[in-house]
């Protein structure tokens, strides 16, 4: 549990459990984005190997047991069209991100927004 009901116990379990569901929600993007991250990194490593090599050379790919082979053009192309597909996945799990932390921050206001006016009341 994210917070002990004994040292607020003013709040109702729905509202904590839902902290504790956006934490967890959270966590699990941040997992996302770092292992994107680590994909566009990958891809872009890829990407300068290949860089201010000539267009119509072959090369081979290599997956496994499977082996491909392609022009330096084709790979590049493949490459560039990986990394963007990463990073706009990237860029939406990072305004989901974004999204939680406004939310997390809202709610946290009006939590303690509520807790000091029943503190005033009492």
């Amino acid at each position: 549990m994210l917070m002990e009901e004994s040292t607020i116990p003013n709040i109702p379990n729905e509202v904590i459990n839902y902290v504790e569901e956006q934490h967890a929600r959270h966590r699990d993007l941040t997992k996302q984005k770092k292992s994107l991250k680590k994909c566009i990194k990958k891809v872009q490593g890829m990407l300068k190997m290949i860089e201010g090599r000539n267009d119509g050379l072959p090369c081979t790919i290599a997956a496994g047991n499977i082996y491909q082979q392609c022009t330096v053009q084709e790979l590049r192309l493949n490459l560039t069209a990986k990394l963007m597909i990463y990073v706009g996945k990237f860029v939406k799990v990072h305004r989901k991100l974004l999204g939680i932390h406004w939310d997390l921050s809202q709610d946290y206001e009006t939590i303690c927004q509520n807790a000091n006016s029943i503190d005033l009341v009492n």
